[in-house]
């Protein structure tokens, strides 16, 4: 007999899909799984909702990041009290879309702000670097051994810009 679930489902809807975010984690995979079967809702529905479940049970930095963006995401003109601009609905997909093909661990160095021109600074918290995302372009720059690497202006693509977090940290 499969036990009862301690998950608490939020009054409102995620950001970063349609399906209802979780406001405390479970305990296990089993857990987020018997919880899922026992809803009514479609397949395909049950399968995006199983994947942000898992990933709040078992991706401890990655479900920080999702957090942040949907923070981040509700963020408002003049949100700095000197005119920043919201952050683009843009620049938010294509970090998520970077969440979507990394791992864990990709996350754990990072920390993500924002910036007053509507995109986002990712910011190692060990090391010296830095990426700036916006909505068709990223830059970043980072101190590694005493030597200096920097971009500026790269075509954004989540593999690229996961391939660059990976190096500079």
């Amino acid at each position: 007999m499969p036990r009862k679930s301690r998950i608490v489902m939020a009054e409102s809807t995620s950001h970063i899909a349609s399906e209802p975010a979780p406001a405390y984690g479970m305990n296990s995979y089993t857990d987020v799984m018997s919880m899922l079967h026992s809803m009514p809702m479609g397949q395909k529905v049950k399968e995006q909702v199983a994947r942000r479940l898992v990933l709040e049970v078992e991706s401890k930095y990655l479900s920080k990041a999702f957090s942040r963006l949907n923070h981040l995401a509700e963020l408002e003109r003049d949100w700095d009290g000197h005119g920043a601009l919201p952050i683009s609905h843009r620049v938010l997909n294509n970090v998520k879309s970077v969440l979507a093909i990394s791992g864990d661990d990709d996350w754990k160095e990072w920390m993500i702000g924002p910036d007053t021109n509507a995109t986002l600074g990712l910011q190692s918290k060990t090391t010296m670097a830095c990426i700036s995302v916006g909505a068709k372009e990223y830059s970043y720059y980072a101190e590694i051994d005493g030597k200096e690497y920097y971009g500026n202006h790269l075509a954004f693509t989540p593999e690229s810009f996961l391939e660059t977090m990976r190096s500079i940290v």
